[in-house]
């Protein structure tokens, strides 16, 4: 039997749980396609699942023989027998069930998309998750339409980073909140407008916005609707980490309480839609989405990456290489 190295976890826990093993290299099913692995990265649901927290994540298969990892791009090494439109040497990028990190991970069709040929493997990877968060809730959810004006708070973060460029592919008129040192790399990317938070607070200055778009989601309803038109849209993707439910609670109340205006509140658990990941590789390979990433470790050094990551300051993606 083929050997991997391939990052492990046999317990719920801190990055230090994480350990780099000698595995058997899988053996792919009829609906399967093996990947060997050049990149994958870190996404705040890997940290989720990989401590546990909050304990409503230990609902999920966490304990898989594959282990943690979910975005992935690589090489197509071996196809099922029911695989279509994929074969092997293809280069391709998308999200899996668990094992990213690792040498060789399994995948299946429906999840995947042909690279782009000028994209390198690191923007790939650094894809799949937060690329399809930031399409789903500003299209799907958030409804947004070329010529609206739209408000992404947390627009460094890895869905955050995304989200300003989608939005601009979009023909979206762009203004993004994040930290002093984070402004002119924001900018960069799309930002029509950039506040300052250590300066400003969106919620005191800005107003008539058709939808905020929030990655951080810390400020309550009666708070976030004034920035918003009257029938305007906030979306959120987390917010308030409690214990057991996440930021869940918070969600359904200001979902109930938003119920009784003409403005909105609306929070989503992303579930892409077939063609999603080839509408990503197209923006990524026209270059109207360039993914932004602060570093890349090996992957013995996934634990250090998983640890930085849960402090909450990362700029754009980390990507880890086997």
């Amino acid at each position: 039997m083929r050997k991997m190295r391939a990052i492990v976890q046999d317990r719920y826990g801190l990055p230090d749980v994480l350990e780099l093993r000698d595995v058997d290299v899988p053996d792919h099913e009829a609906d399967q396609l093996r990947i060997e692995v050049r990149a994958s990265s870190l996404n705040m649901y890997d940290w989720h699942m990989s401590t546990g927290t909050p304990y409503l994540a230990r609902m999920g298969a966490l304990r898989t023989p594959a282990g943690p990892g979910a975005d992935v791009a690589g090489i197509v090494d071996a196809v099922g027998r029911d695989v279509t439109g994929f074969a092997p040497g293809d280069e391709v990028f998308g999200m899996i069930a668990a094992g990213a990190f690792a040498e060789f991970a399994l995948a299946r069709g429906r999840n995947l998309a042909i690279k782009p040929e000028n994209v390198s493997f690191g923007q790939a990877a650094a894809t799949p998750l937060a690329g399809l968060t930031a399409l789903e809730g500003l299209r799907d959810v958030g409804g947004l339409r070329a010529g609206q004006k739209v408000l992404i708070n947390g627009g460094s973060g890895g869905v955050g980073t995304f989200a300003v460029q989608i939005a601009k592919a979009l023909g979206a008129e762009v203004t993004a909140v994040c930290s002093t040192t984070k402004v002119d790399m924001v900018r960069s990317i799309g930002a029509g407008r950039v506040i300052d938070y250590t300066r400003d607070d969106f919620v005191e200055t800005e107003r008539g916005y058709d939808l905020l778009f929030d990655n951080v989601g810390d400020r309550p309803w009666s708070e976030t609707r004034r920035v918003l038109t009257a029938e305007g849209t906030n979306v959120t993707v987390t917010g308030p980490k409690h214990r057991w439910m996440g930021p869940f609670r918070s969600m359904i109340y200001r979902q109930m309480v938003s119920s009784f205006g003409s403005q909105s509140f609306k929070w989503f658990v992303s579930h892409p839609k077939p063609g999603d990941l080839e509408f990503l590789a197209g923006l990524l390979a026209s270059g109207d989405v360039v993914p932004v990433i602060e570093n890349t470790y090996p992957l013995e050094k996934t634990a250090d990456a998983m640890r930085y990551l849960g402090e909450g300051h990362v700029l754009g993606k980390l990507v880890i290489t086997p």
